[in-house]
């Protein structure tokens, strides 16, 4: 009788035990590619902030945002302002690590009547004033994107903003 009763506890604890070990382990696989997804997010976020605001030295900073002349999509070591990393091609910036794909985006973005930063649908980056129009340029957004290819969600953005000045 004791055999039986001990049969029967066992086979109703051992699907919920391991129901719980195949989450715990799910979750703790999550965590560590969400870990490291925010490590080379914060490694390329580092990179990017290391370079100048704009190609130009002062103002007017460039209309367009991007590789420019004399740099290279495929070689990040041409880079040396913050929007070269814009649709950068170069595998040290885009695959960080097997399955982990990570790229950049830089936008002009103005600060708008409710404190909210708003991006600039066109720009023409004339001399700055004030900082008041998306024509001034003064700001940039640089948004790092990084996600695995693999079936595990570990999507991970940061977000800054650089000033001109």
């Amino acid at each position: 009788m004791e055999m039986v009763a001990v049969l029967v506890v066992a086979g109703i604890a051992i699907p919920v035990l391991l129901t719980m070990w195949s989450t715990i382990s799910w979750q703790a696989v999550r965590s560590e590619g969400v870990s490291d997804a925010s490590f080379y997010a914060q490694g390329l976020m580092e990179e990017v902030l290391s370079k100048s605001y704009d190609q130009n030295e002062a103002e007017p900073w460039s209309r367009n945002l991007g590789v420019d002349s004399g740099e290279n999509a495929g070689n990040a070591s041409t880079f040396n302002d913050v929007d070269d990393y814009v649709n950068a091609t170069d595998p040290r910036i885009t695959a960080p690590a097997p399955s982990y794909r990570r790229r950049a985006r830089v936008e002009y973005v103005i600060l708008n009547s409710t404190n909210t930063w708003q991006a600039c649908a066109s720009v023409n980056c004339q001399d700055t004033t004030t900082c008041a129009t998306c024509n001034e340029c003064c700001y940039k957004r640089i948004t790092v994107n990084v996600w695995r290819t693999d079936r595990v969600p570990t999507n991970v953005s940061m977000a800054t903003i650089v000033a001109a000045y």
